[in-house]
């Protein structure tokens, strides 16, 4: 009988750590690069191939079009402060990795995925649809809207954030 109830409250003591770590650093998501090309990290003319909500050693894939992962990519690696509709825009517009895209894939006929900013809101929101899909599925009850975050400013302005841990994994093909 002690064994049985001191193997209960180590599964309770996991599951309430597991629980702490979701709320303080957010989930865990797995953004999959390919075409890398060797010795650089992130180079323009890579794909980015998926991007997967990574939750006790399993991958549960965000089923996101091109626009979702290219936004899904910018947010992750701004997600130290929240940025307006209008700074997303012009900051996937002013990156080379972004503007050329599976150009190692494709060549110069690239698919060019321009995100303008009267469609970030709706961006965002399929986003938490994704978000939402991918953790119901890996029986994870997240608060969509506590991992990609809007933060108003005093002015009514909306800034976007993603509280989360990233991981990018590169391949060659």
């Amino acid at each position: 009988m002690q064994n049985k109830r001191d193997l209960i409250l180590e599964k309770v003591d996991l599951l309430v750590a597991e629980l702490m770590e979701l709320r303080t650093r957010g989930p865990h998501f797995r953004i999959c690069h390919r075409f890398h090309k060797p010795g650089t990290v992130c180079a323009p003319g890579e794909e980015i191939l998926a991007v997967c909500l990574v939750h006790r050693g399993q991958e549960y894939s965000l089923r996101l079009s091109l626009a979702l992962r290219i936004l899904f990519d910018y947010l992750a690696r701004h997600s130290r402060f929240a940025q307006s509709a209008t700074q997303i825009e012009v900051g996937i517009r002013a990156d080379r990795f972004y503007t050329n895209h599976a150009e190692l894939t494709f060549g110069t006929n690239a698919p060019i995925r321009r995100i303008p900013r009267s469609y970030v809101r709706v961006y965002m929101e399929r986003l938490r649809l994704a978000l939402e899909g991918a953790s119901c599925e890996a029986n994870l009850m997240i608060e969509r809207r506590a991992v990609l975050v809007s933060e108003r400013t005093v002015t009514n302005e909306v800034g976007y954030r993603l509280r989360a841990r990233i991981e990018w994994i590169h391949t060659d093909g």
